[in-house]
Order: structure tokens, then sequence, then C-alpha cells
């Protein structure tokens, strides 16, 4: 049986989240009403979460996290009760329906990549947001700068910036506008590179079985790749509004060529846009936007080369169009998307 602390968690996430019912809303008030302590927790999170104007769901697990940490610091309890104290915020996120994972780590080590955080930021905690495939967040960083997360990706960043640097760590696809700040430079480290900005909106998709690809939409990036080869010098690109520059990581092959920003980052307005590119990689996306593994029965149709664009459709549609465009069969069904000639 919960406790009224753990009731109370559990009851204010739904609410914050608006996924209370008229039993639970009752049974929150009947909460506030016999402990006054309560009160006070709870007139303290809606304040904070008062700090935006608006919460989406994916953002609702990160205020409730920063909420509880400024009311409570696990820091000054003994172990014991730091644990059960996030496993209850993370249930409590959960029964609010929220599909996004955050992780909290404690100072010291980067989270996720055993490296030592650096002194500027040493005293922050680090977060991760991992969005499983269909599945995307939107993240607002401490200095202003928005971050759109795509699907099957992952974000690793400080609770507050350093005064040097703004650094995060990125596995996947994201879209960043930053905020601009002439005196700390922003940077996205990656598996193989890193981009280096000052202020400015770019792409970065950097999924672990694909080329690393860094587009800008509005300002100037540079796109530092990291060669296999040790003795290869370091190179810095310079990209500037509608340039991409692809990097072949593993035949440490770069180009630099002309893109279009808007459809690049069309993916966080709910839209998929591909330009001559082929079935298997088309596929690949969909796997990632919709959640359902791709199998292919023959090899033919992988190759096949198209070019669409698609507004908020579902997954059938998509399939049904881009069947009209080549000759290939599809089936769908709850957890798969089988194509064959």
């Amino acid at each position: 049986m919960m406790s009224n602390e753990e009731l109370f968690i559990t009851l204010a996430a739904r609410k914050l989240a608006g996924e209370a019912s008229a039993a639970e809303l009752q049974q929150l008030d009947e909460l506030l009403q016999q402990h006054e302590v309560l009160q006070s927790r709870y007139l303290l999170m809606q304040q904070y979460f008062r700090e935006s104007a608006q919460h989406t769901p994916a953002d609702t697990e990160l205020a409730l996290q920063r909420t509880l940490q400024k009311l409570r610091r696990p820091e000054e309890a003994p172990l014991n009760q730091r644990n059960r104290w996030w496993k209850w915020t993370a249930a409590a996120a959960a029964l609010a329906g929220i599909a996004v994972a955050l992780t909290v780590f404690w100072p010291g080590r980067h989270a996720g990549t055993g490296q030592t955080a650096s002194a500027a930021s040493d005293t922050a905690l680090w977060l991760k947001r991992e969005n499983g495939k269909a599945t995307r967040a939107v993240i607002e960083l401490a200095d202003g700068s928005k971050i759109w997360l795509n699907a099957d990706s992952k974000l690793t960043y400080p609770e507050v910036f350093g005064k040097a640097s703004r650094e995060v760590y990125l596995s996947g696809e994201a879209f960043f506008n930053v905020a601009g700040s002439a005196d700390r430079p922003f940077i996205v480290h990656l598996a193989k590179g890193m981009v280096k900005v000052l202020g400015t909106s770019f792409n970065v998709r950097a999924y672990d079985d694909e080329p690393v690809q860094t587009s800008v939409t509005t300002g100037k990036v540079a796109f530092i790749p990291k060669y296999g080869d040790a003795d290869h010098l370091p190179d810095t690109f310079y990209i500037t509004p509608d340039e991409k520059v692809t990097f072949r990581h593993t035949v440490d092959n770069i180009v630099k060529e002309a893109t279009s920003g808007a459809d690049d980052k069309a993916w966080t307005e709910g839209r998929l846009v591909f330009r001559d590119v082929s079935l298997e990689d088309i596929c690949r996306e969909l796997e990632r936007t919709f959640g359902k593994k791709v199998t292919f029965n023959s090899d033919k149709p992988r190759q096949y080369r198209m070019t669409g664009a698609f507004q908020n459709n579902n997954l059938q549609e998509i399939m049904y169009y881009l069947a009209k465009s080549k000759s290939f069969k599809y089936t769908i069904t709850d957890s798969l998307l089988l194509i064959s000639e």
C-alpha cells in the first residue's frame, strides 16, 4: 500500500500532466486538506510548472523531476531514501502516461560515457532523455535552447550549463535551436565527431548504423569528424544555411553538398520527406517513426529509389503511395511491415 507521500506524488503528477480522473482529483484534494506540508509542496510544484507557458507530455516528467529536486535535494538524504524518492517519481511519471525515459545522474562522471564531467559543469546533475521507437520529445535546456529529439534517439545534458561552454551528447537524431551566447560555445558530442556553434538552428543525424549528417537551417556551424585513422589530422567543415555535411565514418569519407534545411527538419513538424532515397533507407525511417519492424522477403525492392513527402500520414497511407510509384507488395501487421516483390 502506498504511503501518503507516494500517493501524493502519483496524484500530483497525474493532475499536472492533465491525466487525473475526477476520483483522483478528489483524492488529491483530500490529501492536501489533511496534510499541510503537502499543500506547500503542491503550491511550489504548480509554480515551477507555470514557469513555461506550455508543457507537452514529454516535458512533464522533466518538469516534475526538477520540481522534486527543489523540494527535497536527494543528495541530502541517505542513499536508500534517495533511491526510493526517484523510484516514486518514475512511477508517478509512468502513471501519467509519459512514454519518454528520463534518468538523473549524479556529479563526477559523465552519464553513459564513463568520461569525467568538465570542471565548468561538474556541480550539475546530468540528465538523459532516451526515446524509443515511435516516440519523440521536445526538451528546453537551462540556457533557453530548445531541442527536438527524434525517435530511437538519446540525449545527455546537464541540468545547468557551466560558465565556459554548453555541452551535450547525442546518439540518434535531433534538431537544435540554440540560444545565442558569444562567450559560451554550444557543443554536440557524437560518437563519430562533434558539432560546435554559438547560436543557430541545425539538424544532426547520428544513428550508430548510418553516416553522420549535419545540416543548417539558420546561422553557421562547425562539424569536426572523428576519423578512424589515428594519424588523420582533424578537419573542421563549416556549414551555412541549406548546406549539409555527410560523414561516412566506415571509410573516413566526408561530402559537403546543398540541401533543404526545411526538409531536413521536417520530422519535427510531423512531415516525412524523401528525396531520391532507397526503399531500404525509407523503411529504416518508417521503422523508427511507427515502431514496426521492417522485413524484406526479397532484395530487389531494397534498391528502389523514391521521392515523396508526407504530412501526418499513417503507415498504411505511406506504403500505399510508395507502392504506386514502384512495383512491390507489402503487408502490415500489428508489429511487422513485410515487403516483397
